[in-house]
């Protein structure tokens, strides 16, 4: 008896595991890995944007969610704000912390970046999406 119910166990945490595969996982958005990756995929939203003279830099990664598929997606909700870095000064793919700071009082907005990445390829696909607008008072 103790047999066939080891068994039974044994299917049932099987299943029970398999419908976890593909499954989306929150992460902790404090992680600064995050932060690293983000500010790759900002770079990708300043290519694609006309929005204003100044770049869109990284202030916060509000939340992080991975899924497994063919490599990793990688799910981010990132607060972004107006960077002192003009457009016509400096590149989109020369962005960095080290280059460009917040601008006081500038424009902010929350954006959904989604990353696929097969890091065995060296590929990297970036889908940006913006959320909202978001108040220069507003908490996030």
């Amino acid at each position: 008896l103790q047999m066939q119910v080891l068994v039974v166990l044994s299917c049932v945490l099987s299943v029970a595991m398999a419908g976890l595969a593909g499954g989306i996982t929150k992460q902790d958005a404090s992680d600064p890995t995050h932060l690293e990756k983000v500010w790759r995929g900002v770079k990708g939203l300043n290519e694609g944007s006309n929005d204003g003279a100044f770049h869109l830099i990284p202030i916060k990664v509000v939340s992080a969610k991975s899924q497994v598929v063919a490599g990793a997606k990688w799910e981010y909700e990132v607060l972004v704000g107006e960077s002192e870095c003009s457009r016509g000064t400096v590149a989109a793919t020369q962005l960095s912390k080290d280059k460009c700071v917040l601008k006081e009082g500038g424009n902010r907005s929350l954006y959904k970046l989604t990353l696929w990445e097969k890091p065995w390829e060296n590929f990297e696909q970036w889908n940006v999406e913006k959320i909202r607008s978001v108040a220069a008072t507003e908490q996030i």
